[in-house]
């Protein structure tokens, strides 16, 4: 530990947003995909193709009841069906599509039952079909019932290595501007706000229209948490990981928005936008790859070497899970891709609080996060509860400014587990 680090707060501590390599690259199809059968945590999806099936980029390969489908996101042959583990540490299953001689994706026809289903579906039905993640598009009985008071739009990035959404509502302005259209279709009661960048205000305002409720972000990371930023925005405080749709406030990220418009006009969510930090690159790159393409090939076609990493993490520095595997397959929730340091894990040791109360002084919603792990560290889990550790988002600061390298976000993770088992 630098000794400095004794002196500075903990905002001083966390990385801000370096500048990217302009533009988003796009990502040729790799020879295999590996797309998990997976629409949100806890909703996986029957499979509706088999091993040896032909099929096109954009063909349905796996449906839930209600309409909510998985694609193929490149055309090609069905090896198989098998499990895999996600980003998120789910083991489902996924449908692997390896390419095939003289089947281009790009030359792949229309689905004819796809065009004619498209006129005679509703948009929300088009949402479902079109594998967009959005607030009508849920585990719920009745997702079409739900009225919302209140719609946020987060064109910003939330960690500080990312550039997802801020290049894609300057790259793609006109689908951002008729998927927010859309949402005031599906809303009309609500009040619809999005958040930028604070250096693209001017132009957010310029571009998007003065009758937006536009809300400036700043650089600072605990200043770009959604959580913070929702209330902010709306008057309505949403805690821990309570669904920000059973208080009326529906979420979305501005490439989903994107993807909402696309989905209208029979275009499926098959390609994923993240950005590449860390390790063994000066600055940022964000790419565009197919659904299913593995962590090691993404990093191959950027022309970063895997094993110079200490550690790969699937998102960013402050919310980052460390992939068991270069094959974990890209999915529609993940934002980036990190490429840790070694000299950033800490070592294996005996990690005892020092009762500096960084962790405190640092945590967004004021937890006592010191004795939230330490009760959970010795079993003391009822005694967590009364410290809240429900009301956690896992935004990482703690763990971040924590001197000792303590486990801080799994230990209190592990304190809300118990809550909700308890509840």
């Amino acid at each position: 530990m630098n000794i400095l680090d004794v002196f500075r707060t903990p905002a001083a501590r966390v990385p801000v947003p370096t500048a990217s390599e302009p533009g988003i690259r796009d990502i040729p199809d790799p020879d295999e995909v590996v797309i998990p059968l997976e629409f949100r945590q806890g909703l996986v999806l029957p499979p509706v193709v088999q091993a040896g099936d032909k099929v096109r980029r954009h063909q349905v390969i796996g449906q839930a009841e209600g309409g909510i489908s998985v694609h193929a996101s490149m055309a090609g042959t069905v090896q198989e069906i098998q499990r895999v583990w996600t980003a998120a540490g789910d083991h489902v299953a996924a449908v692997v599509i390896r390419k095939a001689d003289g089947l281009k994706s790009e030359d792949s026809p229309p689905d004819p039952e796809c065009a004619r289903a498209q006129g005679r579906a509703t948009r929300l039905q088009l949402l479902r079909a079109g594998g967009v993640v959005s607030p009508w598009t849920t585990t719920d009985d009745d997702p079409t019932a739900k009225v919302f008071q209140h719609l946020v739009v987060l064109g910003h990035d939330v960690e500080p290595t990312q550039h997802v959404q801020e290049l894609l509502i300057q790259e793609r302005t006109p689908a951002l501007i008729k998927g927010l259209r859309l949402l005031r279709d599906l809303a009309p009661g609500a009040t619809i706000a999005m958040t930028v960048p604070q250096h693209l205000i001017d132009w957010a305002q310029e571009n998007l229209g003065p009758e937006l409720n536009l809300l400036p972000v700043s650089e600072q990371y605990r200043h770009r948490l959604d959580r913070t930023l929702v209330a902010k925005l709306t008057g309505v405080t949403v805690p821990g990981r309570t669904p920000y749709t059973s208080r009326g406030v529906g979420v979305m990220t501005a490439e989903a928005v994107m993807a909402a418009h696309d989905a209208q006009e029979g275009r499926p969510m098959v390609r994923k936008t993240l950005t590449i930090s860390g390790v063994g690159a000066p600055r940022p790159v964000t790419v565009r790859v197919p659904l299913g393409t593995k962590v090691r090939d993404v990093l191959a076609a950027v022309g970063l070497d895997i094993q110079e990493a200490g550690r790969v993490l699937a998102g960013g520095p402050m919310r980052g899970v460390a992939l068991f595997t270069d094959e974990t397959p890209v999915d529609k929730f993940q934002h980036g891709i990190h490429l840790l340091p070694e000299a950033h894990i800490p070592a294996e040791v005996n990690r005892i609080c020092v009762n500096c109360g960084r962790c405190v002084r640092a945590c967004p919603v004021h937890l006592q996060v010191h004795l939230i792990g330490r009760c959970a560290e010795f079993d003391q889990l009822n005694e967590a509860l009364n410290h809240h550790p429900e009301a956690c988002f896992e935004c990482g600061l703690c763990a971040f400014v924590c001197p000792a390298g303590r486990p801080l976000v799994q230990l209190v993770k592990l304190a809300r587990m118990h809550a909700r088992r308890s509840a």
